[in-house]
This record gives C-alpha cells, sequence and structure tokens, in this order.
C-alpha cells in the first residue's frame, strides 16, 4: 500500500511541475522602432512650410529638420514640409509638389529635400539611434524636368543619371554612404520613379547626424542643372534601450 501511495504522489508532483508555466526571461535590452512620418507637423492642405518662420528647422518625435530660408531672396534649402500633390505644373513654381501624388502609403505629408539638407537625432534619452530605411521619391519639379527636359536642364536619356547620397554621422565622424538612382539611363535602363520606393539605409549604423546631397549627369557652367529635389517619408529608425 505504502508503495502505491508513493507512486501517486510523485505522479501528481510530476503533473504538477508540467502544469506550470516557464519563468518568463526578461532580455537585457529590447530594439524599439519609431517611423517618422511628417503628418505631426501642423499643416494645412495644399500648403508648406519652408522656414520663412525663421525658426531654422522642424521637428517631428525624434529628429530635428533642419532649414536656411534666406528672408531677402525669399529662398530656401535643406528641408520644408509639404502637404502639395501637383503632380503636372512643371517649374519652380511647383518645387515642394511630391510626383507620387500623395505622401508614402498614400499618406498627407512628407518632406522635401533640397540641396544639402540635415536631421539630428535627438539622443539625449536612451542613446544613439540606428536608421534602418526610408521611403523616396522625385519631386515633380525634378520629375518633369528629367522627363521632357526645360530651359535649364535636358530631357534625359541613354547614360543619363540623378542620384541622392544619405550620409551617417556619429559624433562628427561619418559611418558610411548610401547612393540611391532616382533616376537611371546607365546601361540600357530607363528609371524615371515617381513612385515611393523604400530604400535600405542600415548600413548607416549608429548616427546622431544624417545628410543628403545630390548630383546629377547633367551638368553645366555653374554646376548641376537637374534640380537639386527628393520627396521623403516614413523614415525608420531603431534605438537599443538597456532594461536593467
Amino acid at each position: 500500500m505504502k508503495s502505491i501511495k508513493f507512486f501517486l504522489s510523485v505522479t501528481i508532483i510530476a503533473l504538477f511541475l508540467c502544469s506550470c508555466e516557464p519563468e518568463t526571461v526578461i532580455p537585457d535590452t529590447v530594439t524599439v522602432s519609431t517611423i517618422v512620418d511628417f503628418e505631426n507637423v501642423k499643416l494645412n492642405s495644399d500648403s508648406i512650410w519652408n522656414g520663412s518662420d525663421g525658426s531654422g528647422s522642424f521637428f517631428t518625435k525624434i529628429a530635428t529638420f533642419n532649414n536656411n530660408y534666406n528672408s531677402s531672396y525669399f529662398s530656401w534649402s535643406g528641408f520644408a514640409c509639404s502637404s502639395k500633390k501637383n503632380t503636372f505644373t512643371t517649374g519652380y513654381v511647383n518645387q515642394y509638389s511630391v510626383s507620387a501624388g500623395a505622401g508614402a502609403l498614400k499618406s498627407k505629408q512628407f518632406a522635401v529635400a533640397y540641396g544639402t539638407a540635415t536631421l539630428l537625432c535627438d539622443s539625449n534619452i536612451y542613446g544613439n539611434f540606428s536608421i534602418k530605411s526610408l521611403m523616396l521619391t522625385n519631386s515633380t519639379y525634378a520629375f518633369l524636368d528629367m522627363k521632357n527636359g526645360s530651359d535649364y536642364s535636358k530631357k534625359f536619356a541613354a547614360g543619363d543619371w540623378f542620384k541622392i547620397t544619405i550620409t551617417g554621422y556619429l559624433n562628427k565622424l561619418e559611418t558610411k554612404k548610401v547612393d540611391y538612382y532616382l533616376a537611371d539611363f546607365r546601361d540600357g535602363k530607363t528609371f524615371l520613379t515617381n513612385t515611393w520606393n523604400k530604400v535600405d539605409v542600415s548600413t548607416l549604423g549608429k548616427v546622431d547626424k544624417v545628410s543628403f546631397s545630390f548630383d546629377s549627369s547633367d551638368k553645366g557652367q555653374f554646376g548641376m542643372n537637374t534640380p537639386a529635389y527628393a520627396c521623403i517619408d516614413n523614415i525608420e529608425f531603431t534605438q537599443t534601450i538597456s532594461t536593467k
């Protein structure tokens, strides 16, 4: 009888142990993803922010987008934020519109980079960010100039190209560069984008600053003829945070 009771006791203990949930293991770090999509910048429909308020930048979520506005000439460079979607008007008067007709994933707003544009990451909390990807397309101004030509720039043909270079920095040191061709007519290609394209920029690594600059095969006496614009949206940042 004792041996039967012992067997039953062991069986009950084994069943109890099997029914218990394993202890949850908390990792030392977690990775948090943040999408900067420009939707929280206050704009009316079909409007822009181009730095004319003199603030020199705008902030969204975790990044500051720098802007240089010249009030004497009513000109700007760096970043603007826009909700303009005119896909048919040519020239400089339509410099803030996106060739895709909407922001990425049909959103309302997006950023426009012109000349050399720089963003700064807010790394004061939890440390530095890595930039994983972003979405890019041509502005309407640049797209129509390359497609049809203008008084200042040529219609793209075999051998032509237009690219944006994305450069990462950490503590004032360059981490990596990524080139993305917004138009590419080399080696038999006829690529000229007016749709949003997701671009992997994870090779930039950890960054506290990212710059955007342009180059083109169409150059003249005073430099690049192709309008130095691109539209940017849905920048994906990741950050590793300690749980301890």
